[in-house]
């Protein structure tokens, strides 16, 4: 940087850089775009006095200018779920969604890609949208979404058409969504919950999930309803109705049901689920995991004082976001828009609320 004579910082031009190198404007600029095509045109010493002297005087390319003039932009969009309303600073929302942020960053950081970021979630929704649609617009050569809103289905598949690489990861309809995705496998997931319910000992167990069913959800409940067919334990599914208002509206609606029913095992399909659930098993009298054990899903990074830790069945969030961008990077390097979908493995995610399992996701298997 150079000052203006009033003690400011001014960035240095090309123009300034070319007349103290004793060359023209467009050599300065086509050396500093550091592509090696480019720059094999001139002479070593040309090279290295125009760095030079840019180096002298503090010159930074401008990021977006280099990726626009380059064969393979560097920029992307990065477009996470986000939320509306107080729940955007929610435990699962810094929690999760943090950690699928930070994968991905790290995958940029390595491959050397800039995202650029929006979130779908706002109050005003057709707002966001934009945002969304401005980021596509904007010069980006592909995108990773993190369970896009439904409003946003037809454009993806026609950015996927148009050959834009695209990568969708957890999708809110996981059976209509035929490419591009990386997942969990839900079904797997369930399967491998009720398996530490059998293997802890426990026989009448409850499904805990939203009454407003989704994909994802669904498959899990069918899981674990297979293995609980499997090894003869009762099940019963509790179905949550919609404006209870989160963890402590599930709690306070669950508490009695729970205390009638007397469960020695407890399921959550979600997050806020499984922190509700264990929350009303405590209120109903019930001892974690002495006399309920309790199998969650993405929640086992969840915290609070006399509350043991959720056992949970889920994947990496941090893994999804690193695999996205590399999947995304992937498909440009071939020259492709599609792939096949990724299922990854469900994990145990170890806490204090049911004992047992490793975090081998073979074991889901082991009992078929």
């Amino acid at each position: 940087m150079t000052g203006d004579g009033k003690g400011r910082l001014t960035r240095p031009t090309i123009q300034a850089i070319a007349a103290r190198a004793g060359v023209s404007r467009s050599t300065v600029s086509l050396i500093l775009t550091d592509r090696k095509d480019v720059v094999s045109r001139f002479k070593p010493e040309t090279v290295a006095r125009v760095r030079g002297v840019a180096a002298q005087m503090g010159y930074h390319a401008n990021l977006m200018a280099l990726s626009l003039r380059k064969a393979h932009p560097s920029f992307f969009g990065l477009i996470l779920r986000g939320a509306g309303g107080p729940d955007a600073i929610s435990w699962h929302h810094q929690a999760f969604e943090g950690q699928f942020l930070a994968g991905a960053v790290e995958a940029s950081r390595k491959l050397q890609l800039y995202p650029v970021l929006a979130t779908q979630g706002s109050p005003d929704r057709e707002g966001a949208l934009e945002r969304v649609r401005g980021v596509l617009d904007g010069g980006v050569f592909g995108a990773v979404f993190r369970t896009p809103v439904p409003v946003l289905d037809e454009p993806i598949h026609r950015q996927i058409e148009q050959g834009l690489p695209v990568v969708i990861v957890f999708p809110e309809r996981t059976l209509t969504c035929r490419s591009n995705a990386i997942d969990v496998d839900n079904v797997a997931a369930g399967r491998l919950a009720g398996w530490l319910l059998h293997e802890a000992g426990r026989h009448r167990w409850v499904v805990i999930r939203e009454e407003l069913l989704w994909e994802a959800v669904q498959l899990r409940e069918e899981g674990i309803l297979a293995v609980a067919a499997e090894v003869g334990a009762r099940a019963e599914v509790l179905a949550v109705p919609p404006g209870v208002g989160g963890e402590k509206g599930t709690m306070e609606w669950l508490a009695p049901r729970l205390r009638n029913v007397k469960p020695d095992g407890v399921y959550a399909a979600s997050s806020v689920m499984g922190v509700g659930a264990l929350l009303a098993c405590q209120a109903a009298g019930l001892r974690v995991p002495q006399d309920t054990c309790l199998v969650g899903c993405d929640a086992s990074l969840w915290r609070a004082p006399a509350c043991p830790g959720i056992t949970s069945v889920d994947v990496s969030w941090y893994t999804a976001g690193e695999l996205a961008v590399h999947a995304m990077s992937e498909l440009r390097e071939k020259g492709e828009s599609t792939f096949p979908n990724i299922i990854l493995p469900p994990k145990i995610r170890k806490g204090d609320s049911c004992p047992g399992g490793d975090e081998e996701p073979g074991r889901v298997t082991t009992h078929d």
